[in-house]
């Protein structure tokens, strides 16, 4: 397991390059417990992130969705997808085994910190200049098989533009320094202990973090 050398960058606001970024919280819009209005990264991650919007096709844009999250966010979609799950019969063990397929355990220990209270994980699609969302083959947060990146890999499954789509997404964003989360299309990391386990670094630097303003 890489280590954690936590270099205290601060997280950053999304919404500061809208001519090809378009920040949007989700979960906020939703209304969910622990969400916030704007979408924040950790600087080192939101620069790789611009670096990912410069490579893209003429005409694309990146959307996104969700960045840091609160330990209350994450414990609210860990624990209403168990809930979801035990409601279809499964026993706790298992419904705990699906759960963390496409939603950390909540945790902001050093060894276990979930990839999104870091501040270097990031959820996120592209969209056309008019920001119309380009088709993906699936939706955000889609608990199916179809939501893992390469399910569309698979000609049996059809689906060229999807294909295609997470084949660009998926390029820019590992160009610029990101890991994929395989199960999730729209799911990145950089610098936390997701992506050091991917790219066999010797250790993250971005462990738990809180935001620089007071949001409960």
């Amino acid at each position: 397991m890489a280590l954690l050398r936590e270099n205290h960058e601060p997280l950053v606001q999304v919404s500061l390059y809208p001519e090809k970024i378009l920040a949007r919280s989700w979960y906020y819009g939703e209304g969910l417990k622990g969400s916030i209005p704007e979408v924040w990264l950790r600087e080192g991650t939101y620069e790789r992130l611009l670096v990912a919007a410069e490579s893209l096709p003429e005409g694309l844009r990146l959307v996104i969705w969700d960045g840091w999250r609160s330990y209350e966010l994450q414990s609210e979609l860990y624990n209403t997808l168990f809930s979801r799950l035990k409601a279809q019969g499964l026993p706790d063990s298992e419904a705990h085994e699906q759960a963390r397929v496409f939603v950390a355990t909540p945790s902001r220990d050093d060894e276990t910190v979930s990839g999104h209270l870091t501040g270097g994980a990031v959820d996120l699609t592209l969209a056309d200049k008019f920001g119309h969302y380009l088709p993906m083959g699936g939706s955000f947060d889609d608990t199916e098989e179809h939501s893992h990146t390469r399910y569309y890999d698979n000609p049996d499954n059809g689906n060229v533009i999807a294909r295609e789509n997470r084949k660009t997404l998926l390029r820019i964003m590992e160009g610029a320094g990101f890991t994929n989360y395989p199960s999730e299309w729209w799911h990145y990391d950089y610098g936390n202990r997701a992506w050091a386990e991917r790219t066999g670094a010797e250790y993250a630097f971005y462990g738990y973090t809180e935001p620089p303003f007071k949001w409960r």
